[in-house]
């Protein structure tokens, strides 16, 4: 096979702009480079050996090798005609290897725990589900809700909710968070039974209310109004746990699991006092 030659020139890219350095014939084994079938060498500086393998290589390879080879002939002083192995590998890593640099974008893996403050004031009212049926306190269970259908003198019975409106430490996109007292020092909270978010009544000192974080959180809800009239009670502690009332009469009132469950009522309506 004949002998093919190459101009080093048409390798380069067209944007490309050399160094301002004279190449001399040494460097450039006189502007060209032979290619053979057979393994060849050129002398490209005493002590340097450029040696073309028989495996085919890219043009562009040549010409970064070259053109680090005149890098190095700017900026290295050479103190011999000998490179170490590590030598070696510095020049080429600082005259040829480009360096890119990709930003890391660090977002936060937890939030800071979340702290209320009370802001009051205390809002006096009674609640209904959408069966009309209202809240009262069980006879036979002091710390237990049920949802009773009440007429006449029956509604005295009642259950007057004194709701407490506080701030959340940072916004939030749910509704106004309030604790829900049933008179006295006795306030609804939501705490868990066997993995289960339940429903129940707890003896608490107002001022233990002021600033409420941590395991205090169950006695916060968020309160929601949906449309003009109705209103939901989602736990603050278990999130997606929705104050509710069964269908059924004379039920205990507890918490369900989503808003949208099929057989439990978490809508209310108000009337303020």
């Amino acid at each position: 096979m004949a002998d093919t030659y190459f101009s080093l020139a048409d390798a380069l890219d067209s944007s490309y702009k050399p160094d301002s350095v004279e190449i001399d014939s040494c460097m450039c084994c006189c502007e060209m480079v032979k290619i053979s079938d057979q393994d060849s060498e050129c002398g490209l500086h005493s002590g340097i050996d450029l040696e073309v393998s028989e495996q085919p290589q890219n043009l562009r390879n040549v010409v970064n090798l070259v053109i680090a080879l005149h890098r190095m002939k700017k900026t290295q002083k050479v103190q011999s005609t000998e490179f170490t192995d590590d030598e070696l590998c510095n020049i080429f890593l600082e005259n040829l290897v480009e360096e890119y640099v990709t930003p890391t974008v660090h977002e936060r893996t937890h939030q800071a725990a979340d702290h209320y403050n009370y802001i009051g004031p205390v809002q006096k009212c009674y609640i209904c589900d959408e069966f009309q049926k209202s809240l009262v306190l069980s006879k036979s269970i002091t710390t237990e809700l049920q949802a009773i259908t009440l007429q006449g003198n029956n509604l005295s019975r009642r259950v007057e909710l004194e709701l407490s409106t506080y701030k959340a430490s940072a916004p939030r996109e749910r509704g106004q968070p309030i604790a829900l007292g049933v008179g006295g020092n006795l306030y609804l909270s939501c705490t868990s039974t066997s993995g289960k978010p339940v429903l129940g009544l707890e003896m608490v000192n107002k001022e233990d209310l002021n600033n409420i974080s941590g395991d205090m959180k169950r006695f916060l809800f968020f309160k929601t109004v949906s449309g003009q009239t109705l209103t939901s009670f989602e736990s603050a502690k278990f999130e997606g746990h929705y104050i509710s009332t069964s269908y059924t009469n004379r039920q205990r009132v507890d918490m369900c699991l989503t808003q949208d469950a099929p057989n439990r009522l978490t809508s209310f309506k108000m009337t303020v006092l």
